[in-house]
């Protein structure tokens, strides 16, 4: 008996010596050992992009904000960025036009050692360089505004007949019925004003009169609250209603008025390129005829 248990020791400890030895030296699987390099590679990214934010939030917004960055500027970018809802700051802006100028001054002086002339007409790059992001943001506002009121005559007259039918109508309802005809930035801005709506009428309008500062925006906006408030302003409603007729009706011209030009510029393109074909033609007609009898 005592034989066995002597035996049943000293297999345990043989296991339990394998198994330690076995842990100890047996190697890394490879799955391990990508887990591992992955967790290393995604601390280094981490760690750099840490380093990235703060050079972008405490620096750079520091040395921008001291150059040349006045309230007044910085609350006009403001408003740019919040109208487009951009993810960057006033500083980060007034940095990248920074940049752009130090980089195009840079190109205007290797230029100038290589042919001095061009190289101080290039200098006009770094003024074009330094108004280029806030020129940038401009045209999207206004292609944005552009195609707000595109839509806008056609979805005030939708709620003007709307109205004209009954009074007990929800706004949003009108809304939700112009949305599959709206186009992108129309769309946007009406989704926002779904959402907001759910805190009421009057502060849906309220923010969209301060997101979207147009003229016949704004109008409809002031006509809405004071219809809201219990008055009777239809004489304003079909008012704004006979005024955005006349404003759709100027956009149609305006865009048959391209559409012609374009069509005009394509035709002289066209006998442009079939007058090259004829002069071509007939060029080696003549030279043609030239060899024959020459």
């Amino acid at each position: 008996m005592t034989g066995i248990v002597k035996l049943v020791s000293l297999a345990s400890m043989m296991y339990l010596s394998i198994l330690t030895v076995f842990s100890i030296v047996r190697p890394v699987s490879s799955r391990r050992k990508k887990i591992a390099r992955d967790f290393l590679i995604k601390q280094k990214n981490q760690a750099r992009t840490e380093k990235l934010y703060y050079f972008k939030d405490v620096i750079l917004r520091k040395v921008a904000s001291s150059m040349l960055l006045s309230h007044t500027k910085k609350d006009e970018y403001k408003a740019m960025i919040k109208r487009l809802e951009l993810k960057i700051t006033p500083e980060e802006l007034r940095a990248q036009q920074i940049v752009l100028s130090i980089l195009a001054f840079l190109a205007s002086l290797v230029i100038i050692k290589i042919q001095s002339m061009i190289g101080i007409f290039s200098m006009i790059g770094v003024v074009l360089a330094w108004m280029y992001p806030v020129d940038e943001i401009q045209k999207k506002i206004e292609e944005k505004d552009k195609n707000i009121m595109h839509d806008f005559p056609a979805f005030y007259s939708l709620l003007y007949y709307q109205y004209s039918r009954s009074v007990n109508i929800f706004l949003g309802d009108v809304v939700k019925d112009f949305l599959p005809n709206a186009n992108s930035d129309m769309e946007e801005e009406l989704e926002i004003f779904i959402d907001n709506i759910e805190y009421g009428e009057e502060y849906a309008l309220k923010q969209l009169k301060k997101r979207v500062p147009l003229r016949y925006v704004i109008k409809f906006c002031d006509i809405m609250q004071t219809r809201l408030n219990g008055y009777d302003n239809t004489s304003q409603m079909a008012y704004l209603k006979n005024e955005l007729h006349d404003l759709r009706i100027q956009i149609l011209e305006k865009e048959l008025k391209m559409r012609r030009n374009q069509n005009v510029r394509i035709q002289f393109a066209l006998i442009f390129v079939l007058a090259v074909y004829v002069l071509i033609y007939f060029y080696h007609q003549f030279m043609d005829a030239f060899r024959m009898f020459s």
